[in-house]
């Protein structure tokens, strides 16, 4: 009997402490994992948001690029991290849909994570140089026919939202043309600038001070409808493509695992965070969408997308 007192007083203890060190949360700087090279959407979406974020947790935020294998090296970091809400991510929904079909080891599933939130997305714009023969996508299209083997597209690699992008429209409208593959998007809209490349697929905040001052000339883009600063541009559903999954939506995630009071601590800080329409505004001025999706509309996202993401690579691998 004695014995059995002991214990649930210890029991007692020790759930007092876990409430006390969730109460306390948190008492020390948050290291986010960014999944990718500096300068992409990626990175460019948490740096928009961590001033803000840092000040709803009452924190800072360490941020740690961990770029490699197209988000799987930082978000395997993520799930295999201390389940403590000292270390979460930066992720992104081609690291749970587009590299399930791609042929990598894939060491994580998306219940390794506790999801926090989606806060972002953005677009990608179909782009080459303006000093180009190609005015119009149809240009870029009756060329790359024309002359098979002769044009070269670059994306961020195998995984990625651009490399499928481009697998696409080389797919549906029979193209011959060389994949260069690059670690991001910033690299392909360099290559695209220096001519090492005729084409890419250019994330949208990444393009978007190239697009202003002309060094880029946007053929289609990635999303739903046409972007209001670029309302002469069409998208690739209206040239007959299929888009659902191409485009980027960030988020952030814990290791599975934390206790749900911390759980809670952040996602009500990203909640605060993106009601401030500064934030808003602050996407927007580097092309970023701030788009807030809680836990459960995030997950339903990522479920949905991974089953098109699914068809669309069934549909490429059958097609000759």
């Amino acid at each position: 009997m004695r014995s059995s007192c002991l214990c649930a007083i210890l029991a007692v203890l020790l759930a007092s402490g876990a409430l006390a060190e969730d109460a306390a949360y948190p008492a020390r700087p948050i290291q986010v994992i960014v999944p990718a090279t500096p300068g992409g959407p990626v990175d460019t979406a948490i740096r928009m948001i961590e001033p803000r974020l840092s000040a709803a947790l009452g924190t800072p935020l360490v941020l740690l690029n961990r770029p490699g294998a197209s988000g799987i090296v930082g978000m395997t970091a993520v799930a295999t991290a201390a389940p403590d809400g000292y270390t979460i991510g930066q992720g992104i929904n081609s690291a749970f849909t587009i590299v399930r079909t791609s042929g990598s080891t894939v060491p994580y599933e998306l219940d390794s994570f506790t999801l926090i939130g989606n806060y972002a997305t953005d677009a990608s714009i179909l782009a080459v140089h303006p000093d180009s023969p190609w005015k119009t996508f149809e240009d870029l299209i009756a060329f790359a026919r024309n002359n098979p083997g002769k044009l070269s597209y670059g994306s961020a690699g195998i995984g990625t939202a651009s490399a499928l992008g481009m697998q696409s429209i080389t797919n549906t409208f029979k193209l011959d043309m060389t994949p260069v593959p690059f670690p991001g998007g910033a690299q392909v809209a360099i290559a695209i600038l220096g001519r090492h490349i005729d084409v890419g697929l250019v994330p949208y905040s990444t393009g978007v001070p190239m697009l202003r001052e002309g060094k880029l000339r946007p053929l289609a883009t990635t999303s739903a409808a046409r972007l209001p600063a670029l309302p002469d541009t069409a998208t690739l559903g209206e040239k007959g493509m299929a888009i659902k999954g191409l485009n980027l939506v960030l988020g952030l995630y814990a290791p599975k695992g934390v206790s749900d009071g911390n759980a809670n601590v952040l996602v009500n800080a990203l909640q605060e965070t993106m009601k401030d329409a500064s934030v808003s505004a602050k996407l927007a001025t580097v092309g970023l969408f701030a788009q807030y999706e809680d836990p459960a509309s995030a997950r339903d996202r990522l479920n949905s997308e991974y089953h098109d993401i699914v068809a669309l690579d069934r549909k490429l691998k059958q097609t000759p």
